[in-house]
């Protein structure tokens, strides 16, 4: 319900999420944003006000709930506040930043309230590359010596540390033949995100259901580039989003959201509020701070016969062992394919798209959020992020990805070590039920 006292709107609505946690390590979290329905104007983003907001009531017993709201209010965290493990169950009160509605008769406005599930990724520092030499033949990061020999890995302990790529710089890399890992070459600088400092990403991969919700706030000219079902072999190759009396809906609401091209995930992004992650964010919420060890996944060890969440006929990832996800804990992570921090299907689902530090439109990138706003034809209004289906360049793939029961399996494909950069460079903008993105947020910012 959307209310309105004194000049002061706030929304009361009900969250809630299954298997939350807060060990003392990390916990996941609601990153929840709203949309306003103007009578003549159509969905608005609105922003948060920096206080005045309540945990009415919870229903969960144990859990103190809490809320917090970054710099530029684009939206707020929701997160268990002390040591918990179980479902969220609660009513809130959030208020809304002054000037976030139209300056026109409140009377029949509305809002929407949309979230998706994060885990916080802490500070600290982490190691990227590779610990052995095997790893090198796939693109791996490595501390070069005398003029690109081997020297180990390399150690990140500060978000503004600034490193050379180049033989005998602090960073380098090995190509193949069609250098779809970098160009070997620039300055990674202050201003790239390392993953040094606290963040929160994505527990998931984007799903289906969030890009209904999102398509369905987009008006017709948006939506004539928004929208992935008419691709080619779309419902073939796993998709499921269907148009139906004007709203798109989907079957398989939590299923990841195949096809989805570079420019529909940055406008997602930017319509969430979130923005693209970076190399090497990637490798510090996947590996934590743990030394590496040769060929390891996700998960923490090389091993990856114990996987047990994978794809359905459906291209729903399901656990085969019908666990669910309160049964996770540090031991058995690898069944169901989480990382360090227990984010999942880091390996092993979709392509995870990254920006790149192997060119030099990626080596700009700054980190700027999203603000909730796109542009008339449906595109991200953030300059600073790489965009366009032409290869301008900028970003890369981590990870590997599932392309079909059909498709052989090989050392790096679909669940590809977390030093494997083999495409770490290659700007694949395309849609693909194959490809896909997460998403983070700067703590804090």
């Amino acid at each position: 319900m959307l209310y309105n006292e004194n000049g002061k709107a706030f929304a009361v609505f009900n969250i809630s999420w299954e298997h939350a946690w807060n060990n003392g390590k990390n916990h996941d979290a609601v990153w929840v944003f709203f949309k306003s329905i103007a009578p003549g104007h159509g969905y608005e983003h609105i922003n948060v006000a920096k206080e005045g907001h309540e945990v009415v009531t919870v229903f969960s017993p144990g859990l103190e709930l809490e809320v917090s709201v970054p710099e530029d209010g684009v939206g707020c965290y929701v997160y268990p506040g002390s040591t918990y493990r179980g479902n969220v169950q609660a009513t809130l009160r959030i208020a809304f930043a002054q000037g976030s509605f139209r300056d026109v008769d409140p009377r029949g406005w509305d809002f929407s309230v949309y979230g998706t599930e994060m885990v916080h990724i802490p500070q600290g520092g982490f190691t990227v590359g590779a610990p052995d030499t095997t790893a090198l033949f796939y693109g791996a990061f490595f501390q070069p010596e005398n003029q690109g020999k081997y020297g180990g890995a390399i150690s990140l302990n500060k978000e503004t540390q600034v490193l050379k790529v180049a033989e005998n710089g602090e960073l380098y890399y090995r190509v193949s033949s069609h250098n779809y890992e970098g160009d070997q070459k620039g300055i990674i600088p202050a201003t790239y995100p390392k993953g040094v400092n606290s963040f929160y990403m994505m527990k998931y991969e984007p799903t289906e259901g969030e890009y209904v919700a999102f398509l369905n706030t987009l008006s017709q000219v948006q939506l004539e580039r928004r929208t992935i079902i008419n691709e080619p072999n779309y419902y073939e190759q796993g998709g499921s989003i269907k148009q139906v009396d004007g709203e798109f809906v989907s079957e398989f609401p939590n299923k990841p959201c195949l096809f989805l091209g570079w420019d529909d995930g940055m406008a997602y992004a930017d319509w969430a509020g979130l923005r693209p992650m970076t190399e090497f964010e990637f490798t510090k919420a996947a590996r934590g701070p743990d030394e590496p060890t040769a060929g390891a996944f996700p998960w923490g060890s090389n091993n990856k016969s114990k996987i047990q969440r994978l794809p359905n006929s459906s291209r729903c990832l399901v656990q085969v062992n019908e666990w669910d996800e309160s049964k996770m804990s540090e031991e058995n992570k690898a069944y169901f394919g989480a990382s360090y921090y227990w984010v999942f299907d880091l390996a092993g689902s979709l392509w995870e798209r990254v920006i790149t530090v192997g060119h030099p439109v990626g080596r700009s990138f700054e980190g700027i959020h999203g603000d909730g706003i796109l542009s008339e034809t449906g595109m991200t209004t953030i300059d600073n992020w790489p965009q366009g289906i032409e290869n301008t360049g900028g970003i890369g793939f981590r990870g590997g990805g599932f392309y079909g029961y059909d498709r052989e399996y090989h050392e790096y494909n679909p669940y590809s070590p977390v030093t494997y950069r083999r495409y770490g460079g290659w700007h694949g903008p395309a849609r693909n039920n194959a490809y896909g993105m997460r998403f983070v947020r700067s703590d804090k910012k």
